[in-house]
């Protein structure tokens, strides 16, 4: 079985979770819009929610998993005993406690402080201002608990157990909808119900995943002198810049959010809608591939250098398949796409038309978070932190002048826009640089180059084939099922278009992807 094959094989069965888990947070979003709609306390709640999940980004899920994935899996390859392994995962827990009881009892005190930080715009809203600091100080315990569940989950990808860590989300999800679904029966306590819900679905990520860890030999005890071990350390230092780099897109919803609470009632909600909507296409295939690219290519560069870099052009060339049409039929459909997930309810047609609009800004910047997490991925396996580093540096500051000069001119879709522009100049940098650092040993380039343009031309004909059909999705305003088999009849002619166009112009994406899937079926 080839090297991409094999990668293919565990992100397909992480896409088939990972799909169950993106339809339950489609449904934990929708029941908030439907409750709280695009006004006061939604922003209030995404801002309050943002803060403790961005310090989630920063020292867990991110730069933990990016340092600690592969210093595991060194570890088993060099044969070093159970003992140092367990040592490992013990002195990291004892590290994340640490770390995370100190930011949660500092959250919590500077929460007004934090919420000023994240939303200035509020500040002229007493209620809104109260509303949001008593959420973000009921929500900071959660960072505690994912941030355990982060470390679980590095154990089990380690191993290459990807399954039940890309389930746990589904935890959160339902929690989450639990208190949307409470409060549509008329609850007067929304901010504690929304609060607790967080909670409830941090605790269950962590518990889920806690026997299958045991069931390897590990245990998350804390082991406090583990933290003075070298090997400890090492991941903890390569953490450091790892942090700013993974952090990239927390960093990013920050400035947004800053911006988008100055321009008005709901814009907030409107920004983190339109987002959402291409995070679930990221969430779903990119971040999967990519989680399933780390350990492979780790244990590649060290067995096999030139098949790394095969693995590494064959991730490009699948994520951009997947990310050039998506991104085309995001900018071209963002209105009925918008109205027929979130519409109706709370979520009026004013809403669902900002939304589309702030959509259409952020589509193509998809294209390029693809391609970026791929580059930044290879550069972990190389134990390479801090070279990504830079360049996120100097997107970030592209990214805050340009949310300055877009904002105030045109609302948030200027805010999509500053996202693309900076995205994009990111992921033109790290390929680059990692080019000029590492090369690509054993892979012509040529071929995924040419495959990248067929995708390209195709996504191009497909756009305009869509542009033709707006008319008849013109007023899908609402989720209904005579609204969805208009939508969906017209995304599955240009999906079958696109898939047709590829492979008549020698595109072997299709193929490929079928195949991982029956040899999964097989196995």
């Amino acid at each position: 079985m080839s090297h991409e094959q094999r990668l293919l094989r565990h992100a397909t069965g992480m896409v088939i979770v990972t799909f169950l888990s993106r339809v339950t947070g489609y449904l934990r979003d929708k029941a908030l819009a439907w409750v709280l709609g695009a006004e006061a306390l939604n922003d209030a709640f995404r801002t309050a929610f943002r803060i403790p999940n961005a310090f989630r980004a920063l020292l867990a899920e991110g730069a933990l998993h990016a340092a600690f994935v592969p210093a595991l899996a060194r570890l088993s390859d060099e044969g070093a005993s159970g003992r140092e392994a367990r040592e490992l995962v013990r002195g990291l827990a004892a590290a994340l406690l640490l770390a995370t009881s100190i930011v949660v009892g500092l959250g919590i005190v500077l929460s007004p402080w934090l919420v000023r930080l994240y939303a200035p715009g509020f500040a002229g809203d007493s209620a809104t201002l109260e509303a949001t600091v008593l959420m973000n100080r009921l929500m900071f315990p959660y960072l505690a608990l994912v941030s355990l569940a982060a470390l679980l989950q590095g154990v089990l990808n380690s191993r290459e157990r990807f399954l039940l860590p890309a389930a746990t989300p589904i935890a959160l999800n339902l929690a989450m909808a639990a208190g949307a679904w409470w409060l549509a029966r008329g609850s007067g306590q929304a901010p504690v119900v929304l609060s607790l819900s967080v909670l409830v679905g941090g605790a269950l990520q962590f518990l889920l995943q806690l026997p299958a860890v045991r069931a390897l030999g590990f245990h998350v005890r804390p082991l406090w002198r583990a933290l003075r071990s070298p090997t400890v350390s090492s991941v903890l230092l390569l953490m450091l810049p790892g942090i700013a780099v993974l952090g990239l897109n927390q960093i990013n919803q920050f400035v947004t959010n800053r911006f988008a609470s100055t321009l008005g009632e709901g814009a907030v909600t409107v920004q983190f809608y339109a987002y959402r909507v291409t995070e679930l296409m990221y969430g779903g295939i990119v971040v999967q591939l990519t989680t399933v690219l780390l350990p492979v290519m780790s244990r590649q560069l060290r067995q096999e250098p030139a098949a790394a870099s095969v693995t590494l052009l064959d991730t490009v060339r699948l994520v951009s398949f997947i990310t050039l049409p998506t991104a085309t039929v995001l900018a071209v459909a963002a209105r009925p796409v918008i109205g027929l997930l979130f519409g109706g309810g709370r979520f009026d047609v004013a809403a669902v038309t900002a939304t589309g609009a702030a959509l259409a800004a952020y589509a193509f910047g998809l294209v390029a978070l693809g391609h970026a997490k791929v580059v930044a991925s290879a550069f972990f396996a190389q134990q390479d932190t801090r070279t990504p580093m830079v360049g996120s540096a100097l997107s970030l500051v592209i990214f805050t002048v340009a949310c300055w000069l877009l904002s105030g001119p045109l609302g948030v879709p200027g805010l999509g826009l500053a996202n693309t522009i900076a995205m994009s100049t990111y992921a033109v940098l790290l390929t680059a640089a990692y080019v000029r650092l590492y090369g690509l040993p054993g892979a012509p380039v040529g071929p995924t180059v040419v495959a990248v343009g067929r995708q390209v031309a195709a996504s191009a004909v497909v756009g305009w084939g869509l542009w033709l059909t707006r008319p008849w999705l013109a007023g899908v305003e609402r989720t209904g099922g005579h609204e969805a088999l208009r939508v969906f009849a017209v995304l599955g002619l240009v999906s079958v278009a696109y898939v047709v166009l590829v492979v008549l112009m020698g595109g072997r994406e299709p193929a490929t992807l079928l195949a991982a899937v029956r040899g999964r079926g097989r196995s």
